[in-house]
């Protein structure tokens, strides 16, 4: 599994029962990619400090603005043929 497949399906497979195929092929490339398992260790900080925190507060206004963002982005990583992740180290 490459590097991009890797980020591709690491949120997709987050509920995954571990040993399905795909989660065995994550496993197998984080074992040799430090940078994979970088970014695999940043979202579980990231999930353990939103169950922890109380939200900020986010105007209304700057909270739409945030979420078409988003929404632009993921329309433009859906479309582009050539996805490239947000770490892309070229593998």
């Amino acid at each position: 599994m490459t590097c991009k497949k890797t980020y591709r399906f690491i949120c997709d497979n987050l509920d995954e029962h571990l040993n399905s195929p795909r989660c065995r092929q994550i496993k197998r490339h984080l074992e040799g990619c430090p940078d994979c398992r970088a970014y695999l260790d940043s979202i579980k900080k990231t999930v353990t400090l939103y169950k922890i925190d109380t939200p900020p507060h986010l105007p209304t206004s700057a909270h739409r603005r945030l979420m078409r963002a988003i929404d632009v982005e993921m329309l433009h990583l859906r479309r582009s043929p050539t996805r490239r992740s947000p770490r892309s180290s070229g593998r």
